[in-house]
C-alpha cells in the first residue's frame, strides 16, 4: 500500500469521527435545557476531539505535501537520468 492511499484512509476515518461527532453535537443542541452535567462533560470532551482532529488533518496535510515533493523529485530526477543516457547514446 502506498503513503497516499493510507493518508486516504485515514482523512476518511476522520471524516467519519467527525461525521458522528456532529450527529451527538447535534443531539445535545437539541435537548440543552435538560443537559447534565454527564452531558456537558461529554459535549467538551467532543470539542476538544475535534480540535485534535484538526491538528491531525493538518498533520496529513503536511505529509501529503512532502510526498508529494518528494514524488515530484523522483520524477524530475529520472527526466534528467534519461536525458543524460540519450546525450551518451548519440
Amino acid at each position: 500500500m502506498d503513503h497516499l492511499e493510507v493518508l486516504r484512509e485515514k482523512i476518511a476515518r476522520l471524516r467519519a469521527e467527525i461525521a458522528q461527532i456532529q450527529e451527538s453535537n447535534q443531539e445535545y443542541r437539541l435537548r440543552e435545557m435538560t443537559t447534565t452535567t454527564e452531558a456537558q462533560v461529554a459535549h467538551g470532551e467532543r470539542q476538544e476531539r475535534l480540535l485534535a482532529i484538526q491538528r491531525e488533518l493538518a498533520q496529513v496535510a503536511d505529509l501529503g505535501r512532502r510526498i508529494h515533493s518528494v514524488d515530484k523529485m523522483r520524477e524530475m530526477t529520472r527526466a534528467r537520468l534519461h536525458l543524460v543516457k540519450q546525450a551518451q547514446a548519440s
